[in-house]
């Protein structure tokens, strides 16, 4: 069974239980917030609203403010029928991920026990280390897991939360990993993407990997591979056949090896935030620094929260990424330009965003038809109801509920040169689901979606199709020859509608017999 090492300074590292908290001045930590709501978090396309989700409109089948209330051409009783689309992708939790998150507290608190005063305060601190996460970035420490109270807040609060949103899309990934490749994790923490990978890709357990995992913070690695090593003992009863690294490292500074594969979650939108320099600049110059870790055929990885600037970020250094001979191979279903850039509006020419750097050549820039102070930026949810119980009460304790996870992905890679690159996913023409369902007329639903076409709005019975976001599905029948696309009056996203029957066919029939 090979050893799992850890490498900084020469000197070798055999996990056991953490030691005790090391010396230095514990940092101060923000008032306890006043009591009330949480803080709004952004969230669909651009609009702001809490993680507690609006309630239902008494009126779901009214039209939306904006919209049309004729029915939709493609639409009705006249319409040629068309199947029911089957994803061909879809984002579901892992259910290694959930069995792990059962047992996690135990581990966790053999391996870090909290003391009584850490734990009363726990829901506190998390508060304090959210708000330092989102709202107030700008008064973060660049160490901030090396502060007690913040360093256990992230192990029972941020991680499993983060593995739940990793394990939802990691399975549907096509990673080019074979045996003796190489995996750098850049800001690993305690190995959170290590830990989602074995959760929820059971087909790279077997293979022999070299993982390499870096941080700031030398005590979070150690404690995150203990934790590895523990949930993969109870739940596969051995290790993976996996070389684990753990090495002090700061982005940007070279490694002695290039990976296959090389990934970041929740890394960047920590320190770019502070950073006066335009958008489009930033992400061409972390998308040099990123290609100078991979081999020649190396895959690139990116995940961060879905708010507004971070999925922008993703969609710059998608467009940095492939100008560097790098196309996105998920979640986006063409090699287009990006037609949700958010903030950094590529698709708009020159501006503070550095948009000049990266013209769009295969698509039209989304046009809103009234001003917007948010663009619209590629981002997923899925629902928060397959947490455990324990992580919902924690949740409520700081009062941080959570009814869905928002986030953003981008992988990336280098083509290999005896593999052709096809320009659309397996040779199709498909679209991806974003954003969450709402009513249309005509009891219709609708999604916004990307696609080939651009930005676009998909419609569909809600009694005949269900679509969730992070879907990937095929293209609808097109129109015939010389048709103008239609466009959405409110969103200026193109049309695109799945022509299905009237619902319960069958019992009109009966009905006239």
């Amino acid at each position: 069974m090979p050893k799992n090492t850890r490498e900084d300074r020469g000197r070798s590292f055999k996990p056991g239980k953490a030691r005790g908290e090391g010396p230095g001045k514990r940092p101060a930590l923000p008032a306890s917030p006043k009591p009330g709501r949480p803080k709004p978090q952004p969230s669909e396309f651009g609009r702001t609203k809490p993680e507690r989700s609006k309630p239902q409109r008494s009126n779901p089948g009214a039209p939306r403010r904006g919209h049309s209330n004729t029915t939709p051409s493609g639409i009705g009783p006249s319409a040629p029928a068309q199947k029911s689309p089957s994803p061909l992708e879809s984002f579901s939790i892992a259910p290694d991920c959930l069995r792990a998150l059962g047992i996690l507290p135990g581990i966790l608190d053999e391996i870090v026990p909290l003391s009584r005063n850490h734990r009363l305060g726990l829901g506190r601190n998390i508060r304090s280390l959210w708000e330092d996460l989102t709202s107030e970035r700008e008064h973060r420490a660049s160490e901030y897991l090396s502060a007690p109270a913040y360093y256990s807040a992230y192990l029972r609060y941020f991680l499993p939360w983060n593995l739940l949103r990793l394990s939802s899309f990691l399975p549907t990934l096509k990673l080019r990993l074979d045996d003796e490749a190489t995996i750098v994790d850049l800001g690993s923490g305690p190995l959170t993407l290590p830990i989602a990978l074995y959760l929820s890709r059971p087909d790279l357990r077997t293979k022999k990997l070299g993982i390499i995992c870096t941080d700031r913070t030398e005590r979070i690695l150690k404690v995150g591979l203990t934790l590895f090593e523990s949930l993969c003992l109870r739940l596969g009863g051995s290790l993976p056949p996996w070389t684990i690294t753990l090495r002090r490292h700061q982005f940007g500074i070279a490694l002695p090896e290039k990976a296959d594969l090389l990934t970041a979650a929740n890394v960047f939108n920590e320190f770019f935030w502070k950073s006066k320099v335009p958008l489009g600049i930033r992400a061409s110059l972390t998308a040099r620094q990123l290609l100078g870790y991979l081999k020649d055929t190396g895959s690139v990885l990116l995940v961060e929260p879905g708010d507004p600037r971070s999925g922008s970020f993703i969609s710059a250094l998608r467009a940095a990424l492939s100008s560097f001979g790098a196309p996105p191979l998920s979640p986006c279903p063409h090699v287009n330009d990006c037609p949700m850039p958010g903030i950094f509006r590529s698709l708009e020419g020159p501006g503070s965003d550095g948009g000049a750097r990266f013209k769009p050549k295969n698509a039209q820039a989304v046009v809103m038809p009234k001003h917007r102070e948010k663009y619209p930026w590629c981002h997923f949810t899925i629902g928060a109801d397959m947490a455990p119980g324990w992580l919902k009460a924690l949740s409520a304790e700081a009062g941080l509920s959570k009814e869905k996870l928002v986030f953003s992905f981008l992988l990336s890679a280098i083509p290999d040169p005896q593999v052709a690159t096809a320009k659309l996913k397996d040779g199709k023409a498909n679209l991806r689901v974003l954003s969450e369902s709402f009513a249309l007329p005509n009891g219709l639903s609708g999604r916004y979606c990307c696609s080939p076409k651009g930005y676009t709005l998909l419609r569909y019975s809600s009694l005949r199709v269900f679509v969730s976001s992070g879907d990937l599905l095929p293209l609808p029948r097109a129109k015939a020859a010389g048709t103008k696309e239609e466009k959405d009056e409110k969103s200026g996203a193109i049309l695109l509608s799945y022509c299905l029957p009237p619902p319960f066919p069958g019992i009109f029939q009966l009905r006239q017999q």
